[in-house]
């Protein structure tokens, strides 16, 4: 009985395999493909990811209303609700009628974030006490210290380039992850060819 269950299950196995290494390949190709449109187009990738952001907020108030006018019905508190589905979708359609400025504050946001992460990072590293403290840490102590200070000051001077830098940074990331994807499911089928 199990050697006639064996040829099935190993059929399903490969079957199982080759579907999951066709997956990946399509995340990888998708992946590859925003990345170079984030590498050469940032600018503008930028602008229609913030046109989604804003129509998911538009869409998740919308919800959230609905919500509420169902906690009304039900007796429960609904105002909180409410509100934020109103929140949300004001600022969903503002971000509709000015992508470019919610893309330029939000990377300025993100890359102030980091900033000061990294500084704080530094600081950190440099008040390690003297008997624990090597000088690789101290190195990457003042490393941190002044690339967090540059960035923030570069955040400050000229915040239309955070955007690009944001959108450069994410565009190599997918890059990386796709090609990635793309070899380890072609491995994925091959193994799968010569098992079968």
């Amino acid at each position: 009985m199990s050697s006639s269950t064996s040829p099935s299950s190993t059929t399903f196995l490969t079957s199982l395999r080759q579907r999951g290494a066709q997956f990946l390949l399509w995340r990888g190709i998708v992946a590859v493909i925003m990345g170079l449109l984030l590498v050469f187009f940032p600018f503008s990738s930028a602008i229609v990811m913030s046109l989604f952001v804003g129509a998911w907020m538009i869409v998740d108030g919308l919800v959230a209303a609905g919500q509420a006018f169902d906690l009304k019905k039900a007796g429960a508190p609904w105002g909180w609700a409410l509100t934020e589905g109103v929140v949300a979708v004001v600022a969903g359609i503002a971000i509709l009628l000015i992508p470019g400025i919610f893309a330029i504050i939000s990377s300025f946001f993100i890359i102030g974030f980091l900033a000061i992460g990294l500084v704080i990072s530094g600081v950190t590293q440099l008040s390690v006490p003297q008997s624990l403290r090597s000088g690789w840490t101290v190195a990457a102590g003042v490393i941190n210290v002044i690339f967090g200070i540059l960035l923030g000051v570069l955040a400050i001077l000229n915040p239309v380039d955070n955007v690009w830098t944001l959108a450069w940074v994410a565009g190599v990331y997918a890059l990386i992850l796709g090609i990635s994807a793309i070899v380890i499911s072609i491995r994925m089928r091959r193994s799968g060819q010569t098992a079968a």
